[in-house]
């Protein structure tokens, strides 16, 4: 181990190397060697032995541990970090280690002591200590759905990073804010806020809660801050306490104490933010839930099974990723199927389908074939949500398959505990389970006319269907029955506010216009500003609150970083629209985002006509670049393109084909190809192609249908050019 020997120990003692682990560090070497070769078991050994000769070396006993966790027994890795402990009750990176893996085998409330213990001994030594164990925590939580903990946890990993691990963890947090699954409210910077406190011992318990909370002993702190507000009745400490207790996973008191601070907050806005967030929290934790069933059978011929059910008007064939698409580490199945509400008829183009009888998904099937050399059999499983669904996802597989087709194939249903669980459908709140819907089209069906239905929908659903449903957040109360109580308006609003982030992630884009007027609903006011304002720790949903036309261009620049991360799309459509008012802004950005982002949002909300005019903006501004213009003008072409196709009766399609052809086709050869496969696909009428070049078409690509995000690989056919497409 080659360390000067006045060099820090790599034990993370905090000592110097020469007066803590130097004389075992040779073997400490061999020994890693022996692991990062796979000779994990003699690495072990020659620890164990080690351990019991150099007893005082705390390297040892760190290196087993880490050892034991990189192979994940992190319950093993608990008993020699428990033995360092005994010989130092003091050693940072021991502390942190133990808390790390004791997290990872026990989870975060049975490990929560010692990791308290592990955040204040790295303190006191060298704070980067913590560093992985926050982002351990981190990872983990926002896995489990900890998502105002897992964020704050993200942060703290970046206020205890030495500099150089702070870039990377700072990708982390842009990552984390920029998942639009992850409820807006929760995303972006949470700060604890002062307020004035007369009693000095009282002060001094803040300053103890304070200190608590920036080291990520949360529990501990929200006590405290629980504590002066019952003392104080001060709104800002129940706020305080609140979200201490979300960041140490305790949502359930989190929840209650947020519900606390909305009643006595005096500032509407401010009330409806707490408010909002209570019941959020409230959702994430509600056990009335619509759950998923996972159905799991073994199959002894899965051509006989497939073709059974390939028979049935209700069960359709989907797609599989390509092996290139596939994650090695993954079980990826061999065939996908869906089950939908009624049949399907797979020539028609939606003449006869309208917003009452579109066919519902009711069930997914995915089969996995055999694996002989394991000698494991073909397994079919299928998911559906619990009630109708799974009852008539049943039904049709028996349908489907009758007594014989069962007996045919060797159709045999396993025990739940004879397989491990995989299923991919996330329970849903009963409350939330109105809004939810899946839809499948016949391939045939025009995008613009699947759009326009699911715009329907979305009508019918706000402006009826959620004014219809009782909600715990209004105490069992409908929205309806809600807006003539004068109590509940605050309860009312941020009801609406959690149906703007459950819309979100359903992908719609929520109009508050679009709810029921006799509601009496209106979006929160606009804040006060000025050019002294800051908004650094503005959460997500105040920020959506600046009025962007008031800002000035430095603050305008900020706001607009701000709103890309977040992305919501009221907010960011506001800002990218006064961004393009002021000439100084507009140098600052790269205009081909600002233009991009504005077709997405556009395109969402259905407004055709407002996303062909941003897509013809985007064109003039590539055709202005000083390098890379022709690539840049073929993506925008190509993005057009793909949205016209949504309405394959547009009279102009095959005419703007056609000059896509002529003008790009000479230069980028493979256009041709991805033409000619719309061509075929959509059965346009594209009378400039012979059919001589259709017929091309099976040797022309071997990459199938083209849609921009996809990417597509080089062609020897365009002199080693590679065809640059949206989305790459």
């Amino acid at each position: 181990m080659s360390i000067d020997s006045y060099d820090p120990c790599p034990c993370n003692s905090g000592k110097k190397y020469k007066f803590c682990c130097h004389s075992i560090g040779d073997e400490i070497s061999k020994i890693s060697h022996l692991h990062e070769t796979h000779q994990t078991a003699t690495a072990l050994q020659l620890l164990d032995r080690l351990k019991k000769n150099h007893p005082e070396q705390p390297l040892s006993f760190i290196t087993e541990a880490q050892i034991l966790m990189a192979e994940r027994r992190f319950e093993d890795a608990c008993k020699p970090l428990e033995e360092c402990l005994e010989r130092d009750p003091d050693h940072p990176a021991a502390h942190s280690l133990l808390a790390t893996s004791t997290f990872l085998a026990q989870g975060y409330k049975q490990a929560q002591k010692t990791i308290y213990t592990a955040l204040q001994k790295c303190a006191v030594v060298d704070v980067s200590l913590a560093t992985p164990l926050a982002i351990s925590i981190a990872i983990a939580l926002q896995m489990r759905g900890f998502y105002l903990a897992a964020r704050e946890h993200f942060a703290l990993a970046m206020r205890v990073a030495s500099q150089e691990y702070q870039q990377n963890l700072f990708m982390n947090l842009l990552e984390f804010d920029g998942d639009d699954q992850i409820p807006y409210q929760f995303r972006g910077v949470h700060v604890l806020e002062r307020c004035p406190i007369e009693d000095s011992e009282h002060q001094e318990t803040f300053e103890r809660a304070q200190r608590l909370a920036n080291l990520g002993c949360y529990r501990l702190a929200a006590g405290l801050f629980k504590q002066l507000a019952e003392a104080t009745g001060q709104v800002t400490l129940w706020k305080n306490a609140a979200f201490c207790y979300a960041w140490a996973t305790d949502e359930t008191q989190s929840a209650e104490l947020f519900h606390e601070a909305a009643k006595l907050e005096n500032d509407f806005a401010e009330a409806v933010e707490l408010e909002t967030l209570a019941q959020l929290l409230d959702l994430n934790n509600t056990d009335e839930v619509i759950d998923s069933i996972e159905k799991v059978y073994e199959v002894d011929s899965l051509s006989k099974f497939l073709t059974l059910l390939e028979k049935h008007n209700q069960i359709l064939r989907g797609n599989v990723p390509s092996e290139q698409d596939q994650d090695s580490a993954e079980n990826v199945p061999t065939a996908y199927l869906q089950m939908v509400s009624s049949p399907v008829n797979a020539e028609s183009k939606g003449e006869e389908i309208h917003i009452d009888n579109v066919p519902t998904v009711i069930g997914d099937i995915d089969v996995f074939d055999a694996d002989r050399q394991m000698d494991q059999p073909a397994i079919v499983r299928l998911y559906a949500y619990e009630g109708e669904q799974i009852s008539l996802a049943e039904k049709i597989l028996d349908e489907a398959l009758d007594e014989q087709g069962k007996k045919d194939c060797g159709l045999k249903l396993l025990d739940q505990d004879h397989e491990a669980s995989s299923n991919p459908l996330s329970p849903i709140p009963s409350e939330q389970w109105p809004l939810f819907f899946r839809w499948s089209f016949p391939q045939k069906v025009p995008i613009i006319k699947r759009r326009e239905l699911e715009a329907q929908q979305w009508k019918k659903l706000l402006s009826e269907v959620w004014s219809n449903t009782k909600l715990a957040g209004l105490n069992g109360k409908t929205p309806w029955e809600a807006a003539s109580e004068d109590d509940l308006k605050v309860a009312l609003t941020a009801a609406a506010y959690v149906l703007d982030a459950q819309s979100l992630s359903l992908g719609h884009f929520l109009q508050f216009a679009e709810l029921d007027p006799k509601l009496g609903i209106s979006e929160l006011p606009n804040l006060n500003v000025d050019e002294s304002s800051r908004f650094n720790t503005c959460s997500s949903m105040t920020q959506n609150r600046i009025p962007a036309k008031e800002l000035s261009d430095a603050q305008l620049m900020y706001i607009f970083n701000r709103a890309l991360l977040i992305r919501h799309p009221r907010f960011l459509y506001d800002v990218l629209l006064e961004i393009l008012g002021r000439e100084e802004c507009k140098k600052e950005v790269d205009l081909d985002r600002v233009y991009s982002t504005l077709t997405e949002i556009c395109h969402k909300r259905n407004h055709r006509d407002e996303t062909l005019s941003w897509i013809h903006k985007g064109q003039e501004n590539a055709q202005t670049q000083p390098t890379n213009a022709f690539e840049s003008e073929l993506q925008w072409k190509m993005r057009e393109l793909s949205f016209r196709l949504e309405d394959t009766s547009d009279p102009g399609l095959s005419g703007f084909m056609k000059q896509i052809w002529d003008q790009y086709g000479k230069k980028t050869p493979q256009i041709k190809d991805y033409l000619k496969a719309f061509a075929q696909a959509f059965d346009l009428d594209a009378s400039w192609m012979t059919e001589s070049t259709l017929g091309e078409l099976g040797n022309s690509s071997g990459e199938g249908i083209w849609s921009p995000g996809d990417t597509t690989h080089d062609d020897s056919s365009s002199s080693g050019q590679k065809l640059w497409l949206p989305g790459e």
